[in-house]
């Protein structure tokens, strides 16, 4: 049998030299408004979150909100509409928040009430199904965490599993078949901040409560997946993943798609997202940190990705415990200050991408990356298609390149003659194309790009996928 011959392609600043090669230069259009939300249900092959009467795909690009109860009505309009202005389709929120006003709104109202704390509080929760209803008016899906149960910010290691189970219940039934809630049985609810049977007795009450018409998740402490305590317990939906939280150059570094590949492999499968990572700060930031942690984790089989603030997940100032603001600087004087940061206009890009290409059988797959593979986070190339792992029946390879480098990808794993390639630019949303048409050498080296981070897309040429839905 003949050995696959290897093609180049080079590029230099952004003139295509080889004499085969042609380019063009499509605009992204804005963030998509994503219309009716009718909820969301788990796909057939377990692996992603898909709309519940459509059935169409849905990635989740999530931020961080935990704070939200601190801003009034008319404060948290202007965060929403920021959010769907970017492309955001999802916002996570911890009702009883601590230290948030002594665990009060920002109309002085707390959660829970009675005896025990376990009642819901009429006067709060007017507010929230105002914020609910706000954020479905802005196509946004809600993450309600139930509480916190940090080791420094918990409130939910003071209560009982059968505490847990009478809030769960009642939390529940409010929002049972709201069709953009989806609950979070406790942010950092992992050991050793709270043990596993509380959280399971709050998960099973809020799945119950609900009578199963609503996704459960929890959030996991760092550096875990929620799969290492839960993966068999019936009330969760996905997992969730935190890598290592913050916004120093230690997590940046951190490998945060090996936490989401780790859960794609277990035999409990459910779909995995990243649920919070490293928290960008102040404005001045360079974006390829954060497109750099989102392309990794969804190509290494995210359903979806939540980005994070210093300044938005304390709605700063609210947020001045000492410890807190030592650790997770905002940089700017006011949360408004932070919603148009380079990289929130950029993120939404990678739906521009993922709904371009068969959704739903996308698996990660490292093999397709013959020569270039870099050491580290920063130079790493993450490589996704679809079919099945270990046969050559993908219709679509798409590999991020962190770093500009030369990278051989296996086309080989696309059994098609002929072949399309193009670039997609994270930061720009555009597509360029490579060339039309080509027949399929096997292995096709891509020469380094002349700076930024780059997604080389090869496709099925009679597929004719198109490259701006």
């Amino acid at each position: 049998m003949n050995k696959p011959r290897s093609v180049r392609f080079c590029i230099f600043y952004g003139i295509l030299v080889s004499v085969f090669v042609f380019c063009t230069t499509v605009q992204a259009a804005p963030p998509a408004k994503s219309g009716a939300i009718n909820g969301l249900k788990v796909s057939e092959n377990h692996r992603y979150l898909v709309d519940a009467k459509t059935g169409a795909p849905v990635f989740i690009l999530a931020d961080t909100a935990w704070n939200l109860g601190a801003l009034k009505l008319e404060e948290i309009e202007t965060y929403l509409q920021s959010r769907e202005d970017h492309g955001f389709n999802t916002v996570m929120f911890a009702l009883n928040f601590f230290p948030q006003a002594a665990e009060t709104n920002a109309y002085g109202q707390p959660a829970y009430i009675g005896a025990d704390q376990t009642e819901l509080n009429p006067a709060y929760f007017e507010t929230c199904d105002a914020i609910i209803k706000k954020a479905a008016a802005h196509n946004l899906y809600v993450m309600i965490y139930a509480m916190w149960a940090g080791e420094k910010a918990g409130t939910m290691n003071h209560y009982t599993a059968a505490q847990l189970t009478t809030l769960g219940h009642a939390l529940g039934r409010r929002y049972a078949g709201v069709a953009n809630v989806i609950f979070c049985a406790g942010g950092e609810s992992t050991p050793h901040y709270i043990e596993v049977d509380r959280v399971n007795a709050l998960g099973l009450a809020l799945k119950e409560g609900c009578e199963g018409k609503n996704l459960v998740t929890v959030h996991p402490t760092s550096p875990n997946s929620s799969s290492k305590f839960y993966a068999e317990s019936s009330w969760l939906d996905f997992y969730m993943c935190q890598a290592k939280s913050g916004s120093g150059p230690m997590n940046e570094k951190f490998d945060a798609a090996a936490c989401v590949l780790a859960d794609w492999k277990i035999s409990s499968v459910k779909p995995t997202m990243m649920g919070e990572h490293r928290y960008e700060s102040g404005t001045q930031e360079d974006p390829l940190i954060q497109r750099r942690s989102l392309y990794q984790c969804v190509f290494a089989g995210g359903c979806g990705y939540a980005y994070g603030h210093d300044a938005l997940w304390q709605m700063t100032p609210h947020t001045g415990l000492p410890w807190m603001l030592r650790g997770w600087t905002p940089g700017v004087t006011n949360w408004t200050q932070a919603l148009d940061t380079p990289a929130v206009r950029q993120l939404h890009f990678i739906k521009t991408l993922l709904y371009s290409q068969p959704y739903l059988t996308r698996i990660p797959d490292q093999s397709l990356v013959l020569e270039g593979q870099g050491t580290n986070v920063a130079t790493r190339v993450q490589a996704t298609r679809d079919g099945t792992l270990g046969n050559n029946d993908a219709t679509y390879i798409m590999a991020y390149i962190s770093s500009p480098q030369a990278v051989t990808l296996n086309t080989a794993a696309i059994s098609a003659r002929a072949l399309n390639a193009h670039w997609f630019n994270p930061a720009t949303g555009e597509s360029e194309l490579l060339r039309e048409n080509f027949p399929n050498p096997g292995n096709l080296t891509l020469e380094k790009r002349w700076q930024g981070d780059w997604v080389a897309v090869i496709e099925d040429a009679a597929k004719n996928y198109s490259r701006t839905r």
